[in-house]
């Protein structure tokens, strides 16, 4: 067994190293020298907002900073409480590119988001449509890089992670649980050529995508019901054979997701939950991704017991070596992924913590789903 431990520690972290590194050097071969791309088309910015008058003000005027400057801003308010309305109402006052849309009662069948999300799209009138989240702040490159991009490689939505910032450590170590797809996951690179939907990956703080794309698709019609929103668009779109990709957003914007540890905590465990395909076969796949994240979570404190006990047997010599390295593979390859996403060298230090955040987080979620009490955000229940 301590064998067979080691060998999946040092299998794994051989699998991380070799994955990371590919990924980095698709990243930088799609994003170097990128320079702005020449384009007069009318580009919609479509943000879906639900109380969200601590932010909405800064997203949009940072988006009134673009160099692009053919766009149109759509703010839809999706039944707020608070003071979002009136906000933005002040703005479009004084730019006529922003436009407030009063948010229609949440129709049966639909999720909340999805459904803010598909009336923006029926108002909005650009050849391109930004979907993005309040608590963003864009740079003025930010529409123009993402166009580049979506030219560059032919692509029909273009989706990638902003820079993130986090009030204290705790938050900052549980927002990069995001660093699971690119250190453990998605093979980026193979994945824009071959367009597998079930690596299919997007992020709703920025989300690129053809007027004529999405119009093929029905608009979000086939995902109403979908609780990860962003993944279930990038999927469809490979499905429906839209070329979907995933690039470094850091330059184009920043997000600050949660303000409490508490937030994110509800907000990620419904992401990954939401994300886990249902049935018997993906049941069995992901409780055998769960045991091995739980491995990889404790795999240091087992690499020192390994070596204490090496030194008076030399049958653990192997398992002491196999996750070592593996550890040292794993994690410092974590660590290089989260400063290359713009997370601090100290947050990039906790990656045992987090992948262990990873799994207590589907537990609890999965536990929420199977008792029938579901998810809440927003004010909703989503079950």
């Amino acid at each position: 067994m301590n064998v067979l431990l080691s060998t999946i520690i040092l299998i794994v972290g051989l699998w991380s190293f070799l994955l990371y590194t590919s990924n980095r050097r698709y990243f930088d071969r799609i994003t170097k020298g990128m320079q702005a791309f020449d384009c007069e088309a009318l580009v919609t910015v479509a943000i879906p907002a639900r109380n969200e008058e601590l932010h909405i003000q800064e997203c949009v005027q940072s988006l009134l900073k673009q160099k692009h400057r053919n766009l149109e801003i759509l703010v839809l308010d999706d039944n707020s409480t608070d003071a979002t309305a009136s906000l933005v109402l002040a703005m479009q006052q004084k730019d006529s590119r922003i436009r407030l849309i009063s948010g229609k009662p949440l129709e049966e069948g639909w999720r909340g988001k999805l459904f803010a999300m598909q009336q923006l799209y029926e108002a909005s009138k650009g050849s391109y449509i930004l979907f993005s989240d309040a608590d963003t702040r864009h740079t003025p490159d930010s529409i123009s890089y993402g166009l580049a991009l979506l030219d560059s490689q032919k692509g029909a939505m273009i989706s990638g992670y902003p820079k993130q910032i986090a009030r204290n450590l705790s938050i900052e170590v549980l927002v990069s649980v995001m660093l699971f797809n690119p250190a453990l996951f998605v093979p980026f690179r193979f994945q824009a050529t071959l367009q597998w939907p079930f690596f299919s990956m997007a992020i709703g703080q920025y989300l690129l995508i053809k007027r004529e794309t999405l119009a093929s698709l029905g608009g979000f019609e086939l995902i109403k019901g979908q609780i990860c929103d962003d993944v279930a668009l990038a999927r469809l779109c490979a499905k429906r054979g839209h070329r979907q990709l995933f690039a470094p957003m850091q330059r184009a914007l920043q997000c600050e997701m949660f303000t409490s540890f508490s937030q994110g905590w509800k907000s990620l465990e419904r992401s990954i939950n939401g994300v886990v395909k249902q049935g018997l076969l993906g049941f069995l796949l992901i409780l055998l991704i769960v045991l091995v994240l739980l491995l990889l979570s404790f795999a240091p404190i087992l690499g020192v017991v390994y070596g204490v006990l090496a030194c008076s047997d030399q049958a653990f010599l192997y398992p002491f070596l196999g996750s070592t390295v593996g550890c040292l593979l794993l994690f410092t390859t974590w660590k290089r992924c989260a400063t290359y996403f713009g997370f601090s060298s100290q947050a990039g230090r906790f990656g045992p913590v987090t992948i262990l955040l990873v799994v207590l987080m589907y537990l609890n979620g999965l536990v929420l789903r199977l008792s029938g009490k579901g998810f809440i955000w927003k004010g909703r229940i989503i079950s």
